[in-house]
């Protein structure tokens, strides 16, 4: 893609502003009120680009947004209230906006995936413990829960896909009718890229990108060991969660001199943009993923794009991604060598822009409101 509009560009820039202002008044009557939990934003991820994406492009499409506070807002006044995962500070909310006959509309930003439980549980017991609720849950979808009540409470539930759809259905029995897919999004910008900041700050060379933070799920110890192992430059955008300090310093360890560690950037910073432009080779090595927000950037930007197969991605890339497993280094391995050989397949940023930008994700949700809501 070509021809970036430059006003475009600006108003990406801006999402720390656009949530001060939207946590502020006064707002509009019948405004659509927006929560996550309260430790959302202290760790940003792909949740949180959700949030403020789809609250911009509903604002695009005129409908109000506000972002909920429990000091100084009043569910009454909500035309409905919106809530970015599950929690158990959204289910008071919820049962609270259905005494008050206001709508509720959950995008639950979840999957279950008992590989993911069995492999990153620290000890035996909570192993067992993990594989056990797990296993409880599958067997019993009526098995109370805080969670299933959360879905049952829902007017309509928003998953990203239609495999996070069937899974929440098939564990917490909820009717199938009352889910409406609304695929994760990516904003055109990402296909406006140039490699050109990067090979300023940074330098011109191929490389494999990561992007996203340093934790055990993400696995990215696992990238750093394959693209080592190959001899391939590997690029990390991103942080350590509070609680993961030393896995970081055991990646910063193994990846020695052959990684080139960024640190954490706001998701539209003008190198993040341009890292995308400038890789060879995105990858994503996940114990699962829906699809993650990167990927998506990634493939808009041109990059061939490897990926977990735990998930929803075969969902959102079919055949024009290259699947590893994060349990399979020879597999990793193979796809990074793959990837780095032939390039991007060429549909893949085509197919995302035309199937996940967050426009069309703000028509479908504003869609909702009114079924919901009017």
């Amino acid at each position: 893609m070509s021809g970036r509009p430059t006003e475009a560009a600006d108003s990406e820039l801006t999402a720390a502003a656009w949530l001060a202002s939207r946590s502020q008044g006064p707002f509009p009557a019948g405004s659509v009120y927006f929560h996550a939990p309260c430790s959302a934003f202290q760790s940003p991820g792909g949740g949180e680009n959700q949030l403020v994406q789809t609250g911009r492009g509903l604002e695009a499409l005129d409908v109000p947004v506000r972002l909920f506070s429990g000091w100084t807002d009043r569910i009454p006044q909500a035309r409905a209230l919106h809530l970015f995962g599950m929690s158990r500070e959204g289910l008071e909310l919820a049962t609270i906006a259905k005494s008050q006959r206001v709508p509720v509309v959950v995008s639950p930003i979840c999957w279950y995936e008992p590989r993911a439980l069995w492999a990153l549980e620290p000890t035996a017991r909570r192993k067992l413990a993990a594989m056990g609720g797990w296993s409880i849950r599958r067997a019993a979808p009526v098995w109370p829960s805080w969670r299933r009540t959360l879905l049952h409470l829902a007017d309509r539930i928003l998953p990203n896909s239609t495999a996070e759809a069937d899974q929440l259905a098939r564990l917490f029995g909820v009717d199938r009718a009352r889910f409406t897919v609304t695929p994760n999004g990516v904003s055109p910008a990402f296909g406006w890229a140039s490699p050109k900041v990067f090979h300023e700050q940074i330098g011109d060379f191929d490389f494999v990108l990561f992007v996203g933070r340093i934790e055990p799920r993400k696995n990215p110890l696992g990238l750093i060991r394959a693209a080592r192992s190959l001899g391939l430059p590997l690029v990390v955008v991103g942080d350590a969660p509070s609680r993961f300090e030393e896995y970081e310093r055991l990646c910063r360890r193994e990846g020695g001199d052959r990684v080139v560690w960024i640190g954490g950037r706001e998701h539209h910073d003008p190198l993040l943009i341009s890292a995308y432009a400038a890789a060879r080779v995105f990858a994503l090595c996940s114990w699962f993923e829906t699809p993650g927000l990167a990927a998506l950037e990634a493939a808009l930007a041109g990059a061939a794009v490897v990926v977990t197969p735990f998930g929803s991605t075969r969902e959102y890339f079919g055949g024009q991604a290259i699947y590893a497993r994060p349990n399979r280094p020879r597999e990793i391995n193979a796809a990074l060598a793959r990837a780095w050989r032939e390039g991007p397949s060429s549909g893949l940023a085509a197919h995302i822009a035309s199937n996940y930008l967050w426009d069309q994700v703000a028509r479908t949700t504003a869609e909702v409101y009114e079924q919901v809501a009017d």
